[in-house]
């Protein structure tokens, strides 16, 4: 892949430069960029496929580059010293991202990921997702891997995650849709995310669309598409609390 490193720090940009070139294999690095204007003008002049994005820059942060491109077709990696929220967020977001320093195995790992996603075409929703996401303090959008490609879907609207082995159900008001991830992985996603809780080891739940937590008989949610799912057993005393001291 013809590849550009955009980065303001000259000295980030060989660091990066010097492991690509002695780890990474099929990559061809074709220029490098300070700022996002260069960028811009290294994509216009010449056949590029990925980009090494460094997030934080003076006067226009990365997010900046795609302002230039309509339909823009190259796969990007960024590269950025962000919080844990924020990294949750590039995940959520199905962006690959690099934590400064580098670390060669995930530089790896990244540069295979941006390999297989080539031709999807889906950078654009990729990463106004991420902007979403990461400029407020509240996941917005979530993007789910479908057979032919991804989805994105307001995290408010999805009433809960039903686990079926290596697979987990999305349910919403008006669909359902089928993700080849384990519940656990949306489990850990949105971990510090207080609208959703972990009712039953089958079912992740967003609270703010609960309709109804019936106690009779066990304990049991209806959702807005009138849906009833059952709370643990071992969750029920530690949900009570968690939603009595929650204001939704």
């Amino acid at each position: 892949m013809k590849t550009i490193i955009v980065d303001d720090e000259p000295k980030a940009r060989s660091i990066l430069h010097n492991l690509i070139t002695e780890h990474c294999k099929g990559i061809e690095i074709v220029g490098q960029a300070q700022n996002i204007k260069e960028a811009v003008k290294l994509i216009n002049s010449q056949t590029v496929e990925l980009v090494f994005l460094d997030v934080e820059m003076p006067n226009e942060n990365g997010f900046a580059l795609f302002d230039y491109f309509e339909r823009p077709t190259f796969e990007t990696i960024f590269c950025t010293a962000y919080s844990a929220y924020a990294l949750n967020a590039f995940e959520v977001s199905a962006i690959d991202y690099l934590l400064k320093p580098v670390s060669i195995s995930k530089l790896q790992n990244a540069i295979e990921k941006a390999i297989k996603s080539r031709g999807q075409n889906q950078i654009l929703e990729r990463v106004n997702a991420l902007r979403d996401n990461i400029t407020v303090n509240q996941l917005q959008k979530i993007a789910l891997p479908l057979s032919d490609g991804l989805f994105f879907i307001k995290v408010e609207d999805i009433l809960y995650f039903e686990a079926d082995g290596s697979y987990t159900y999305v349910i919403t008001l008006k669909d359902k849709y089928m993700v080849s991830k384990k519940i656990k992985e949306f489990n850990d996603l949105l971990e510090n995310d207080h609208r959703f809780y972990r009712v039953h080891r089958s079912y992740l739940v967003n609270i703010q669309q609960i309709k109804k937590y019936s106690k009779k008989d066990g304990a049991n949610l209806v959702f807005e598409n009138n849906q009833s799912i059952p709370v643990a057993r071992e969750k029920r005393s530690d949900f009570d609390q968690y939603i009595g001291n929650l204001s939704v």
